[in-house]
């Protein structure tokens, strides 16, 4: 099974596996910064979505697809910091990567590194709006 992420009308697919992986990597990046706004909220939403992550779901990252707490403003600025970390831990093979329990070589970290930029980028431009 899959999940899919809406962004800017596309759809960036992920395995379910690989979803919880990343959710789970976000709310650890949030826990980081837990003294910076919203990243408390984030990082608990993101653990307990992560539970019920049953493949086959279509979520978005566009604005018509985010709930609360992911559609304010204060939380999508949070959101998009842990996945800027996450995507430079990632290409560099930094300790958040290293601790998802995923088997990398370059062509599965350069797949997850396009997909996550393109989340990143339709997230930022939707701060921006």
């Amino acid at each position: 099974m899959a999940e899919s992420y809406s962004c800017k009308g596309q759809w960036v697919h992920f395995s379910n596996s690989a979803c919880q992986t990343i959710q789970f990597a976000w709310a650890k990046i949030a826990d980081h910064f837990i003294d910076k706004p919203a990243m408390n909220e984030l990082s608990e939403s993101l653990k307990e979505i992560s539970k019920y992550a049953t493949g086959g779901a279509a979520v978005g990252i566009d604005d018509e697809y985010l709930d609360e707490p992911f559609s304010r403003i204060d939380v999508k600025k949070a959101w998009l910091k842990t996945m800027s970390v996450l995507i430079e831990d990632i290409g560099n093979g930094g300790p958040v990567s290293k601790d998802m329990d995923v088997n990398w070589d370059d062509e599965l970290r350069n797949s997850w590194l396009e997909r996550l930029i393109v989340m990143r980028d339709c997230l930022k431009d939707q701060i921006k709006t």
